[in-house]
């Protein structure tokens, strides 16, 4: 449960990075501080990389919930780029009245292979650390969840989004 929560801070904290970052760099013009921001998100990934494998190696068992951080991470490094160009879109649209000509990368098949491929990397690392205490535990049995999310990540994002 507590890499549930974990997570959930994670995604909150995604967001307010993402929107005080482009705030700071479109609206009010103080592009260090936007940056700064910014360059909070991919660290606040890589804590939760460290949260799970700190659990992992005191003893907490294996579970869904590590699965999902390594789903978090994967479309978070494949699609953050994607997601802070969407919000400078909507910032801008608020701003000047008109929208910036973007084309959304969100279906970009090559972007979900490499979601994919960074969580089959997590949970290698998962499984590694949980071999290594002794623990063996099949982490790809996580998979039915990643599909899960996936169909719930389209049905909330990309099925919405106008080409």
């Amino acid at each position: 449960m507590l890499i549930l929560t974990l997570i959930i801070i994670c995604e909150i904290l995604f967001w307010v990075f993402a929107v005080l970052g482009v705030f700071f760099r479109s609206i009010t013009k103080m592009p260090k501080l936007g940056a700064f921001f910014l360059i909070l998100i991919p660290i606040d990934d890589f804590l939760l990389i460290i949260f799970n494998i700190v659990s992992l190696l005191i003893g907490e068992p294996f579970n869904y919930s590590h699965s999902l951080s390594g789903l978090y991470l994967g479309i978070t490094l494949a699609f953050g780029e994607t997601i802070i160009k969407w919000v400078d879109n909507k910032i801008n649209k608020v701003k000047t009245n008109k929208k910036k000509d973007y084309k959304y990368e969100m279906f970009y098949f090559k972007k979900w292979v490499l979601a994919v491929f960074i969580y089959l990397v997590v949970m290698a690392i998962f499984y590694i650390i949980l071999y290594l205490k002794g623990k063996p535990y099949n982490t790809f049995e996580a998979l039915p969840g990643f599909a899960i999310v996936t169909v719930i990540w389209y049905m909330t994002g990309p099925l919405w989004v106008k080409k």
